[in-house]
């Protein structure tokens, strides 16, 4: 399979290959569905023979294990399941394919957060260095690594490690958001317990703004 391409539908990230394929059972999920249910209606099976008898006996959808896994669906098919999961997202699906397959298309909205996001790591561990430095101390691989799980931390309420790629576009921007406000906290001398508080509110804030859900207390 192609380079996957990934778009923001509401908040969450949708994923297309660049020939217009389109990833069935992550789009199935946000409406609590599941694509072998709509390949087994009868009105399905129809469509399939319809569009055999015009196009050939291809493959018209097909499983993936790993990364990016699911049930992909053929260009040709996949309105008509975005169809049967929501109008509004059906139309907006159908536009980004007709984008893909036409050769419009540009780096998404998901791409550039994801790029931004990663960027801001560099800015994190400079400033990590230099507040280091500020009270006479030096910084090793644990300073970094400490200050990348309060970020997490303050993102998701954990201070494991996220997933970046399965993130959406909303969900980027908060976490580049984060470190941001973290680098300047960092400039501005503040303790890890002084951060930590700030980062928490910073959090919810800009959740409200992005029309995120907030973290359960």
């Amino acid at each position: 399979m192609s380079k996957i391409i990934r778009a923001d539908f509401c908040g969450q990230a949708m994923q297309f290959t660049a020939e217009g394929w389109f990833n069935a059972t992550t789009a199935a999920a946000k409406y609590g569905k599941a694509p072998n249910d709509w390949l087994r209606l009868p009105e399905t099976a129809r469509y399939l023979e319809a569009l055999e008898r015009k196009y050939g006996k291809i493959p018209y959808f097909k499983t993936k294990r790993g990364q990016s896994g699911g049930t992909w669906l053929h260009p040709k098919l996949a309105v008509r399941f975005a169809q049967w999961l929501d109008m509004d997202f059906a139309i907006w699906c159908d536009e980004q394919i007709d984008a893909l397959v036409r050769d419009q298309s540009r780096p998404d909205e998901w791409s550039a957060a994801r790029l931004a996001a990663a960027s801001n790591h560099r800015l994190v561990c400079d400033m990590v260095n230099l507040h280091r430095q500020a009270i006479g101390k030096t910084s090793a691989a644990h300073h970094y690594a400490n200050e990348a799980r309060l970020i997490n931390w303050a993102f998701s309420g954990s201070f494991a490690a996220i997933e970046r790629d399965t993130l959406s576009a909303s969900e980027l921007r908060l976490l580049e958001l984060l470190e941001r406000q973290d680098a300047v906290l960092l400039g501005m001398g503040k303790s890890y317990d002084e951060r930590k508080a700030a980062l928490q509110a910073f959090a919810n804030e800009q959740r409200q703004r992005l029309a995120l859900p907030l973290l359960a207390a």
